[in-house]
């Protein structure tokens, strides 16, 4: 989810994530089809296998440094091949409305694995097991991240960025206060009213521009609160989403952002809240903390550049007894190679070149400031350029142990089917606002799974 991510900066415009190959009409599409992008150039250039890769678009100074790091080298170590990446607009609903017919670009970048499964069920995206084997990917990508790509045991994505849910905090507010981030409920509620009492927001977030920022929060408080084991139980169908201890989860969301007032002050200043909003309160030392995801290391990089040392990060707490912390998982964005395409043979040489070298692969996510491009890979400590942020390389190093020792959990935009995702999101909000109960809306999410699970829509979860 460039993502979820930068979920802000990209101001996506999908609200519904569940339509991925139905709805209205998309924007034209400007970049050239698949059945030019196979075609040789030129004779006065020589031959070449062209591969036309759609990505989201970023600012033009971060499109001119990936067009170096990534597609200028590439093209000069594949004298046989030229890559073209092209940064669209609304990405989604351009690259819908082209792989519907039977065009658009041999590279299919997704949102995540939920959407990868639509086009995997229409038959619009090739296997890519063979070309597992012939690069040795499945050694390469962390395990967890290479099974989300794998459909009844046939492999049709890669896992384009890895994400995860952290808590930022302001590094003044804290040490004026002498806070520490809180590893526990206990310790959360005595930071966030220590907070409060100075005249400060405890959490500074928002849902304008990207309502699905709601699942952000949902899918923290269901694995702090009801232990990633549990979530995985749900998952797999062994557990009902309408268990008690998932009950106790949304209540404990309802209270913390309705009656304790944690969120931006107020429900109703949580609906005003916007990235510029929220990253301008943390920054300003307005609010104490901020949960998001990794791709909030970029936000944090801009907001306090005059003053970078002015935050940092940590885990996010448990938030019941018995529960350990861990990380979430995520993936923001998958990569594929278009059923319709001319080259998948130089297509997968593309892919390839994104997992192949660890230091590589650090150069290209630290253009995004490694709030996009992290593929998930193993990265040493000299895998990182000179000067990278050391609070992001902690994280990186950090989020491969934690989670080989199995301490995660999992995000809803990785592993919930588009439907029952969406209904999450939407419905929390009449949750929160008192016209539904919370046993009435897991009810429903339990009648979303049941219908995903028999029409074989649930995206694929890595055995624990």
């Amino acid at each position: 989810m460039l993502s979820s991510r930068s979920h802000w900066v990209q101001a996506l415009s999908v609200l519904l994530l569940f339509v991925l190959l139905t709805g209205c009409a998309a924007p034209a599409v400007p970049a050239a089809p698949v059945e030019d992008a196979g075609a040789a150039a030129s004779a006065d250039t020589g031959a070449k296998t062209k591969v036309v890769w759609w990505t989201e678009s970023v600012e033009p100074a971060l499109e001119e440094a990936f067009q170096k790091q990534f597609v200028d080298t590439f093209n000069e170590s594949h004298p046989d091949i030229e890559l073209e990446v092209v940064f669209q607009e609304n990405l989604n609903d351009v690259l819908r409305t082209a792989i519907q017919a039977g065009t658009g670009p041999d590279i299919v970048q997704t949102p995540g694995p939920g959407f990868l499964l639509e086009y995997q069920s229409a038959n619009l995206v090739l296997p890519l097991s063979d070309f597992a084997a012939q690069y040795g990917w499945k050694d390469k990508i962390l395990p967890w991240a290479y099974a989300s790509g794998t459909l009844e045991g046939e492999l049709y994505g890669l896992p384009l960025t890895f994400e995860s849910m952290i808590m930022l905090y302001n590094t003044k507010v804290f040490n004026d206060l002498g806070l520490t981030p809180p590893t526990n409920r206990a310790e959360f509620d005595e930071v966030a009213k220590a907070i409060q009492a100075a005249g400060l927001l405890p959490i500074s977030y928002g849902n304008v521009g990207w309502q699905p920022t709601n699942e952000h929060l949902i899918g923290m408080w269901l694995n702090a609160y009801a232990g990633s084991d549990k979530v995985y139980e749900a998952l797999i169908g062994k557990r009902a989403w309408t268990d008690e201890v998932f009950v106790g989860a949304i209540d404990m969301l309802k209270q913390d952002i309705t009656t304790n007032g944690y969120f931006a002050g107020s429900l109703e200043d949580y609906y005003s809240f916007d990235w510029d909003t929220f990253f301008g309160t943390l920054a300003s030392g307005k609010a104490g903390m901020m949960t998001i995801g990794t791709w909030g290391f970029r936000g944090a990089t801009d907001f306090f550049a005059d003053n970078p040392d002015g935050w940092d990060w940590a885990m996010f707490p448990a938030l019941s007894e018995g529960v350990k912390q861990g990380y979430d998982l995520a993936i923001g964005s998958t990569v594929s190679i278009n059923a319709a395409s001319k080259s998948p043979e130089a297509a997968a040489a593309v892919l390839d070149y994104l997992y192949n070298d660890a230091a590589q692969a650090a150069s290209i996510a630290q253009i995004f400031s490694f709030g996009e491009f992290v593929v998930p890979i193993e990265f040493a400590e000299n895998d990182f350029p000179a000067g990278v942020d050391p609070r992001v390389a902690r994280f990186l190093s950090e989020f491969a142990q934690v989670t080989g020792e199995g301490r995660y959990g999992y995000t809803t935009w990785t592993f919930w089917p588009a439907e029952a995702e969406t209904q999450l999101w939407k419905d929390v909000e009449l949750v929160w606002s008192g016209d539904m109960t919370t046993a009435d809306y897991l009810a429903k999410q339990q009648e979303l799974w049941d219908k995903a699970r028999a029409e074989n829509t649930v995206p694929p979860i890595p055995e624990r």
